[in-house]
This record gives C-alpha cells, sequence and structure tokens, in this order.
C-alpha cells in the first residue's frame, strides 16, 4: 500500500532532543573549568534538566524496543500458525486474533464497506456509524491505512458501530481502518478503535497493521489461486474420466464413484491429507487406460476370450504410462498399476501378494470391486450393497486385503443401515465427487 497522504500516518511520539549526551559532555568541561562558587548552582540546575531529558530520552527508546519486541512476536506467531489454516475465515481469524493480544489494550475487528442499495447508519441517526463507514470507504478507495478521530471524540459518546457484530460498544477516541486485498478484490477491513485513555496510536503501530494486512491480503489472494488451479485440474481430470466412462455406458461415472469410495475408506483409516490427495488422484484416473481397449472387447456382452482378457487385463499398465507423463501425479502411479492385484498374488499386471500391494492400490480395489458389483453391466444386474458386501467378505484373503474388508464393511453399513433411502444420497454424492473434491470438503461430511 502507498502512504501518499500524509493524514494517514500518525505521528511518532514526541521523544527529548537526542543531543542531550552532547549537552552533557559539554556541562563536564564546563564544571571542569569551573573558576568560581558563583556559577554552581546555575551549572547544577542545567545539569539536572540535562538528565531529565536523557532519562526521558532513554525511556522513550526502551518504551519503543519493546513496542517493537512485541510487534515482532505478533509477526513470528502468525507465521508459525499460517501454514495449518485453509480457509479464508481462518486465515482472517488468525490475524484478528493476534492482533487483539498483541494489542489488548484496543478493541480490534473487521468489516466491509456497506453495499450499494443497503442500510444507511446515517438512516437510523448514527452519526458515529456513517462516519465509520465514510472511513472505511476512503481506506478501500486510496488502498491506504487511515487514521482519524470521529466527531464528538471527547468521550461523551457511546457508538453502535453499524454493520459488525464484532464491533464494540466504547467510546472511542481514534480508529485505524486497514483494508485487506486479494490482488485487486476487497475482503475486508481490518479496524483498530481506541478508547479515550488507551494509549495512542504509533506510527511502528501503523506500520504493523499495513504488513499484516498486505501480508493477508496475499495469502487469501495465493489460497483462491490454488482453489482456481485446483478447480481447472478436476475439470480436466472429470473431463478425461467422462470419456473413458462413456466409451461404456454400463461404467459410466464408475471412475467417480470409485474416488468417492477409496476417499472415504482412506478417511477411515486416516491418512495424511498428502496420502489422501494423491489416493482421490489415484482412484479417479485409474482406469484411463481404458482409452485405448477396443471397443469390442469392452462392450462384449458374452464371456471374454484368452486372447481378450490378455487385451483387457492390459489397462492398469496403459493407465500407468499416460500418468507418468505428469511429474506431479507420481505418487498416484502405485495405485493406478496395482489396482488389479490379489491378495494371494494371482492378480495382475505384477502378481504382487500381501503387504507387497501398496496401500494406495489396494484402497482402490476395494472401492472398485464395490462398485462393480453394485452397478449394472452387460453380462448381469447389480447386486444390492448388501450382497455385494457378502462377496467382498467371502474375497477377503483370497482376493482383497481381510484387514481394509472389514473396514470397507463397517464403513458402508454404519452408513447405509436403518435407512432405506441413504442408499440412492450415497450413490448421487460418489456421482459429485470431483465437484466437491474441487470446492473444498462438503460441508454434509461427517468422516
Amino acid at each position: 500500500m502507498n502512504q501518499s497522504d500524509t493524514t494517514t500516518r500518525p505521528r511518532p511520539t514526541s521523544n527529548p532532543p537526542l543531543d542531550a549526551l552532547t549537552q552533557l559532555k559539554t556541562l563536564q568541561s564546563q564544571l571542569a573549568g569551573l573558576e568560581t562558587p558563583d556559577e554552581l548552582p546555575q551549572m547544577v540546575s542545567t545539569l539536572s534538566t540535562t538528565l531529565d531529558e536523557v532519562l526521558a530520552e532513554h525511556a522513550g527508546m526502551a518504551d519503543e524496543l519493546l513496542s517493537l519486541y512485541e510487534q515482532l512476536g505478533i509477526v513470528f506467531e502468525v507465521t508459525r500458525l499460517v501454514s495449518a489454516v485453509q480457509q479464508e475465515r481462518e486465515v482472517i481469524d488468525l490475524f484478528i486474533e493476534n492482533l487483539r493480544r498483541g494489542f489488548e489494550h484496543w478493541d480490534v475487528f473487521t468489516m466491509r464497506p456497506r453495499s450499494a442499495g443497503s442500510r444507511s447508519p446515517r438512516d437510523s441517526g448514527d452519526v458515529f456509524g456513517s462516519w465509520l463507514e465514510t472511513q472505511i470507504q476512503r481506506a478501500c478507495r486510496e488502498k491506504v491505512v487511515v487514521v482519524d478521530k470521529p466527531p464528538e471524540a471527547d468521550g461523551t459518546q457511546t457508538p453502535a458501530h453499524a454493520g459488525s457484530s464484532e464491533s464494540p460498544d466504547v467510546a472511542i477516541a481514534e480508529v485505524m481502518v486497514a483494508p485487506i486485498f486479494a490482488g485487486t478484490a476487497l475482503v475486508c477491513t481490518i479496524v483498530l478503535a481506541r478508547s479515550n485513555g488507551s494509549p495512542d496510536f504509533r506510527a511502528s503501530d501503523m506500520l504493523l497493521v499495513e504488513s499484516l494486512s498486505s501480508f493477508c491480503g496475499d495469502l487469501i489472494r495465493n489460497q483462491r489461486l490454488v482453489r482456481e488451479m485446483r478447480s481447472m485440474s478436476v475439470a480436466m481430470v472429470r473431463s478425461l474420466v467422462s470419456a473413458v466412462d462413456q466409451k461404456d455406458e454400463y461404467t459410466c461415472g464408475h471412475s467417480l464413484r470409485v474416488g468417492y469410495y477409496a476417499t472415504e475408506l482412506g478417511k477411515r483409516l486416516k491418512l495424511r491429507e498428502v496420502d489422501l490427495q494423491m489416493l482421490q488422484w489415484s482412484a479417479l484416473l485409474h482406469d484411463v487406460g481404458k482409452i485405448g481397449i477396443r471397443d469390442d472387447v469392452l462392450k462384449k456382452e458374452g464371456k471374454l476370450t484368452e486372447a481378450e482378457f490378455a487385451h483387457i487385463k492390459e489397462h492398469p499398465v496403459r493407465s500407468h504410462r499416460v500418468i507418468q507423463e505428469v511429474p506431479q501425479l507420481a505418487d498416484a502411479l502405485s495405485g493406478i498399476l496395482h489396482h488389479h492385484e490379489h491378495w494371494n498374488g494371482k492378480g495382475y499386471p505384477s502378481g504382487l501378494k500381501g503387504q507387497d500391494i501398496p496401500l494406495q492400490a489396494r484402497i482402490i480395489q476395494m472401492a472398485d470391486m464395490f462398485d462393480a458389483l453394485t452397478s449394472n453391466r452387460s453380462y448381469r444386474q447389480a447386486f444390492s450393497w448388501q450382497k455385494a458386501l457378502e462377496i467382498l467378505a467371502a474375497e477377503a484373503g483370497a482376493t482383497v486385503d481381510p484387514k481394509l474388508q472389514i473396514v470397507f464393511d463397517q464403513m458402508i453399513r454404519e452408513q447405509l443401515e436403518d435407512d432405506s433411502e441413504a442408499w440412492d444420497r450415497m450413490v448421487e454424492r460418489a456421482g459429485r465427487f470431483a465437484h466437491i473434491r474441487a470446492q473444498g470438503d462438503d460441508p454434509e461430511d461427517s468422516n
């Protein structure tokens, strides 16, 4: 933020002259050259005054150093915690909470400029609210930190701040308003209100608020860019997955549902966020190689010949070849390549057995089999979710990881039992999986 308007920056607190020590040295020289006792009283008086100035100067410097130390503490605490916040409101709350702790003698809250057409504070006779709205509008328009005193700032009024449930109800002597911009988009403004009797705003306080508001805006802007990039990436993946799924009407939506079931199982296993993210991508893209499988084989209604089955079995390797061209998805490759391995070692493409099969692949295999069993196929009708769980239980220790089967069985039953409509809701939710992940966690998600 620029500071072209000098009225927006408070003057530093006045300190004694910086040449007080020089005066002391001059008095020391004069005392050394003292010729008559008559000069002593005057010199003592001068010496006393100069000493007072030196002490006051040092006290002012000590206060300033202490203030800077406290401000550095605020910056350190914000920097330490900022990596843990994910949502915009959390970022703003982090900054506000630390400002409140650092400036506990002031009221700190957030406000936004009044939108066009909304009721003005002036309409209700709130002079202070109208004045504060003007300061907020000015700070946002000029993109500067504004410090000003309200009308009747003699402590006799008790303003009701319009537009913020966080605002204080005390006599205000002065306010500081700092806008937060994410790029060119206004997020909100930080308002610091100083009541009569509380410490004055200093230039260093204003610089800190200015720096923190800029930092806050940059973080929010970066979060928005990340969300936009993530949304674009998910949209591209959805398009790719849709192109694959549409090769066969019976598997349309399969990859999204597998992504959903795999992610729910990953959450139940308490995977780290980074591992959960890679699991999601791996599950969504596990069948992308089917785009290279011949339609006459993929859509065949009867039993596959040995050669046709060998062709179908190529799809994990084909999927792996496609995705390995994206370095950022390197940690998703194991699930893509090995999701058709069997616990007993009789799967493909590598014949891995038991714990040698990557966990990511074992999770996707569970989700893949469950969705295949509960979906219509060209050669059979869908099983009920109850029957599908029975089949998975029978395959535990042979095809699927027996421990994962127990966890998956419990997870599905907890969500579906005792509710006849729960299955339809789950399938609908699974079909929206990639859209939900692009926008962040679904608020209805309880896992």
